[in-house]
Formats: C-alpha cells, sequence, structure tokens
C-alpha cells in the first residue's frame, strides 16, 4: 500500500503586529483572508506589547535583536513546513522584510520563503520624528532605555506622543475596536521605541532591493503614519497595491477598499499554493 498527499503544499503564514498592536488586533481579517485554503497561521507579538504594554509601553530592544527573534521563531514553528509566507503591518511589515531577507540568504532554511506580505509597511515614517531626535538617535536609544528603567520618574522625557486613533483608519467601527482593545497600547510610547521604527524603515527599504521572493505591499495614498512608497521605485519583484482612502489601516472594516486589499492579499496566497 503506498500514500501519496495530493494538495497544496504545507504553508504556514506568519504575521506580526505593528506598534502599539498584539498578536491578536487584526484576527478576523487574519482568519477572513486565508479560510478555507488550508493555510497555518501563527501571529507573533513583539516584546513589550499586548499584556506586557501595560508596565512596558511598547518598550522594544534594538532592531536587529527583533528581526532575530523573528527568525528564531519562524525555525521553531516550520520545520516540518515546505513554505513559509511572512506578512507584517507597519512597524512588524519592515521587521518582515528583514527578516525575510535573512531567511533567504540562509543556508541551513529549508522551508522556501515564498512570498512577502506588507501591509502599510513603516518603510518611510522619518516625517513623524523631529529632526534632531533622527540625528541623536543612536544615542538616545539607549538613554531612552536607561531612563525607562533605571529612572522611570524621567523617562517621560524622551517619549512620543501618544495614539491618534484618527490616523489609523477613517471608519468610525474600525476606530471604535481599536479604542476598546485594552491591548492595544494608547499611551506615550519610549523613544527608544521609535528609534527602532525608523531604523527598520531604512534597513527594510534597501533589503526590499535584494529579495528575490514576490512580494506584495498594500498602501493607501492618506496613510499620514508611514508615507505610502513610489511606484516608480519598487523593483520588478514587488506589487504595489495602493489606495485612496484606507489611512493607516488597509485590512480592517467593510470598507470597499479595505475588501479589495483581503481579497488581494488571500489570492496573493493562493496562487503560492
Amino acid at each position: 500500500m503506498k500514500a501519496f498527499e495530493i494538495g497544496t503544499k504545507k504553508t504556514i503564514l506568519f504575521y506580526l503586529h505593528g506598534l502599539r498592536g498584539h498578536a491578536f488586533a487584526q484576527k478576523a481579517a487574519l482568519e477572513h483572508m486565508v479560510k478555507n485554503h488550508g493555510v497555518s497561521v501563527i501571529s507573533l507579538e513583539m516584546p513589550g506589547h499586548g499584556e506586557d504594554s501595560f508596565e512596558e509601553h511598547c518598550m522594544v530592544p534594538a532592531y536587529r535583536d527583533l528581526v532575530a527573534m523573528i527568525t528564531d521563531e519562524v525555525r521553531r514553528q516550520s520545520k516540518d513546513a515546505e513554505q513559509v509566507i511572512l506578512m507584517g503591518y507597519s512597524f512588524g511589515g519592515a521587521l518582515m522584510t528583514l527578516a525575510a531577507d535573512e531567511l533567504e540568504q540562509a543556508q541551513d532554511f529549508h522551508p522556501n520563503v515564498a512570498g512577502l506580505i506588507g501591509i502599510s509597511t513603516a518603510f518611510d515614517v522619518g516625517h513623524n520624528v523631529p529632526w534632531w531626535q533622527l540625528w541623536l538617535a543612536r544615542l538616545i536609544a539607549p538613554i531612552s532605555r536607561f531612563l525607562f528603567y533605571k529612572v522611570p520618574n524621567y523617562s517621560h522625557l524622551l517619549t512620543i506622543r501618544e495614539m491618534d486613533i484618527s490616523k489609523i483608519s477613517p471608519q468610525a467601527a474600525v476606530q471604535k475596536s481599536i479604542h476598546e482593545d485594552e491591548l492595544v497600547y494608547k499611551g506615550r510610547i519610549p523613544l527608544n521605541t521609535s528609534a527602532q521604527v525608523y531604523y527598520t524603515g531604512l534597513a527594510s527599504s534597501a533589503a526590499l532591493e535584494h529579495l528575490s521572493t514576490r512580494v506584495l505591499l498594500l498602501h493607501s495614498l492618506d496613510d499620514e503614519i508611514a508615507l505610502a512608497p513610489d511606484p516608480a521605485k519598487m523593483p520588478s519583484h514587488v506589487k504595489l497595491k495602493l489606495f485612496k482612502n484606507l489611512r493607516h489601516n488597509c485590512i480592517d472594516g467593510v470598507a470597499r477598499e479595505a475588501v479589495v486589499a483581503r481579497k488581494t492579499i488571500s489570492q496573493f496566497i493562493v496562487d503560492k499554493l
């Protein structure tokens, strides 16, 4: 008796949320996009986020350490997979770009990196940070960490502003959902974290150029948090899908463009099976 598995490749999709979010922040959208496709979804959560954000306020380690954490977890969870797809939102999208680049180059990583999906990826966030903070970012980041952990009463001196939910989505239902989600951190964030987002954006923009896997980027032209990429500057292996009225969240809600975005991601995943 012989047995042969017929059907889709064993695929795991790894998802990473954005700054202030958590592993289950976009659970409904994720489930919708992979429904009936036979794809396993593993949602990762950054240090300092989710329940930890109550005390950590989204404090994160250096971005290179974050990438190492991601690749370690992908390796651990995908030992039996034939291929993996990496997907991230905002800061998570930039980190996943770097993770995809590292895994592609690793000779000891055996699953195929079949695709990368970036949602409102934070490639360009420099406009959100004062120039003097960017210039001093490498110095400020460790000082910010020191104050946060050693002199917390003064850590507020090196923080960025509270969350402006109106910049995330124009949809009232999505704004209400974010407001009511206790695990979405809405307070002031250590400047160290802001610096890591900025440097991740720079590094991931460079990494995007030489990735060999196919890439799908979704972005809204009215995004004030992470500026939309220039289509003319996209490499040939990158498909950029632009929207007009979704701000910084392209996949949640019932707006027509959000529905199109979810369908676009679903089709990208199906094409890899």
